[in-house]
């Protein structure tokens, strides 16, 4: 198999850096990468930016199905070339944005939960992750490669600077370990920082549920998106249907100070504040649709 270098070259492609394409061009970290992930036969893999192949074609080679979803047509002709050369055919390309790719009419369709696997574009990769969180019943883990600074944020734990939103969304679901560490020259073009491979395991069903997930995804998202504001101020001005006093009074219920910063919350804490809110909010006669 010819590099992801020399294939963009003899298609006279020039990585786009509006798409956030850094491809991975030594073979070896490609099979590294692949054998860690654990794939093994009988598992049906959807690929996220498959590029010229490079990981799509190990990983095909020990699966029984692989969705390779590309979203640049430009790479489309280059990417059925190298299947086509390697003598493939499990593979199926899905020319889409992975965000508009419903994942789990693949998995209805396969019978079986979906391994996701890809080189991640940094723009993107939270908006993935949210996603994938929340279409986690058609997936059992993701093995993905992220720019060291997300991948950071993925495993850091309360009182980091690097715990946020997407850490709380995780912990919540999933087990998180980091399987490899790439260095820049490894990519073409060369990123300015390393990489890391996160692994990424769903659980059957959280330790602790909330009432609602999809309050629970607003109470993280608005909480992280004043860092610098106290949590009840951060709630009181970013979800609907109380006043400053009346989240004092359900973040005291949850046993968390009005006074803390986002930051220094773990996930059961998150979990008790979803909680004391539906009810309150049931308590005044407001119906979930209403908080949307």
């Amino acid at each position: 198999m010819q590099s992801p270098k020399t294939v963009l070259r003899a298609h006279r492609i020039e990585p786009k850096k509006s798409l956030g394409q850094n491809f991975l061009c030594d073979r070896q970290a490609a099979e590294m990468i692949v054998r860690r992930c654990g794939l093994k036969d009988g598992d049906v893999v959807v690929e996220i930016g498959a590029g010229t192949g490079v990981l799509t074609i190990p990983a095909a080679r020990r699966v029984s199905m692989l969705y390779a979803v590309e979203t640049d047509s430009r790479l489309i002709e280059p990417l059925a070339e190298s299947i086509k050369a390697a003598g493939l055919e499990n593979v199926t390309i899905l020319h889409r944005d992975i965000l508009e790719t419903d994942i789990t009419e693949i998995c209805h369709r396969a019978g079986k939960k979906l391994v996701v696997i890809g080189n991640l574009p940094y723009y993107i990769s939270s908006r993935i992750l949210i996603e994938l969180v929340k279409k986690r019943e058609a997936v059992s883990r993701a093995v993905l490669m992220f720019q060291q600074e997300l991948a950071q944020r993925l495993t850091a734990g309360p009182g980091s600077r690097d715990y946020g939103r997407i850490s709380v969304a995780l912990r919540y679901c999933a087990s998180v370990k980091t399987v490899a560490r790439l260095r820049p020259d490894l990519f073409f073009p060369r990123p300015g920082v390393h990489s890391e491979v996160i692994e990424i395991t769903f659980k059957e069903r959280p330790r602790n549920m909330v009432c609602s997930e999809r309050l629970f995804f607003d109470i993280i998202k608005a909480a992280f998106a004043k860092r610098r504001k106290t949590v009840k101020n951060a709630l009181s001005t970013g979800l609907p249907g109380l006043d400053g006093r009346g989240w004092e009074h359900v973040l005291s219920m949850a046993g968390v100070r009005p006074g803390a910063r986002a930051e220094t919350l773990d996930v059961d804490d998150f979990i008790n504040i979803c909680n004391r809110y539906e009810s309150t909010l049931l308590a005044k006669g407001l119906s979930l649709e209403e908080t949307k």
